[in-house]
C-alpha cells in the first residue's frame, strides 16, 4: 500500500466502501439500541396506572382532593375482554398519561369491574341518553356537565388527540 508524504496511507475504492459500510451498520445499530433503551425507560403503561372508576353514581360527579366538583374530564370506559380497547390501549394510555401530566382529566371504568351495576347502571344509561354501554367509549363532562359520547377505537384516539392538543372546544370555553 502506498503513502503520502506526510506518512498517511492511501486508502482503495474498496477500503472506502467497507467504512461506509461498518458505519451504517454502527449507526443503525446505534438507532435501534436507542430505541430499546428508551421503550424500557418510559415503560408499558396499564390501565390500572390511572384513577380508577368502580361506581356508576359517581361518574357523573367527580371531585378533586378538595372535594370540589370536577368540571371538564373525561371518563374512559374499557373492558379487559374487549379486542378493540386492546388494539388501542397503547395509544390510549400515552395519550392520557400526556393529558393528566397538568391535573387528573382522564378517568377509566372497567366495565367488567363496576360494582354497582345492579342498581346504578340503568340510571347512568339513563342520565347520557344511551340503551347501552359499548367499549371503548369516552363520556365527557365539560363545565360540570355531560357533554358527549364518542364510541369506538378510532373516534376514542382522535378525541384524546384533541383533548391533548388543546384543541377540543368544549373545554376551551
Amino acid at each position: 500500500m502506498a503513502t503520502y508524504r506526510k506518512g498517511f496511507k492511501k486508502t482503495t475504492p474498496e477500503q472506502r466502501l467497507l467504512q461506509v459500510i461498518v458505519g451504517i451498520i454502527i449507526t443503525v445499530f446505534v438507532i435501534v439500541a436507542a430505541a430499546f433503551i428508551y421503550d424500557l425507560a418510559v415503560g408499558t403503561r396499564e390501565y390500572t396506572d390511572f384513577t380508577s372508576l368502580t361506581k356508576y353514581e359517581t361518574i357523573l360527579t367527580q371531585v378533586d382532593a378538595e372535594d370540589v366538583q370536577l368540571q371538564d374530564y373525561v371518563v374512559y370506559f374499557y373492558s379487559n375482554t374487549c379486542v378493540a380497547c386492546e388494539s388501542v390501549k397503547n395509544k390510549s394510555l400515552r395519550l392520557a398519561n400526556r393529558i393528566n401530566k397538568d391535573s387528573e382529566m382522564v378517568f377509566f371504568a372497567n366495565t367488567d369491574a363496576m360494582t354497582d351495576t345492579e342498581t346504578q347502571k340503568d340510571l347512568f344509561l339513563d342520565a347520557i341518553l344511551e340503551p347501552t354501554l359499548y367499549t371503548p367509549t369516552i363520556i365527557v363532562i365539560a363545565n360540570g356537565q355531560f357533554e358527549e359520547l364518542v364510541v369506538g377505537a378510532d373516534e376514542v384516539v382522535a378525541l384524546l388527540k384533541l383533548i391533548d392538543s388543546g384543541t377540543y372546544a368544549p373545554f376551551n370555553d
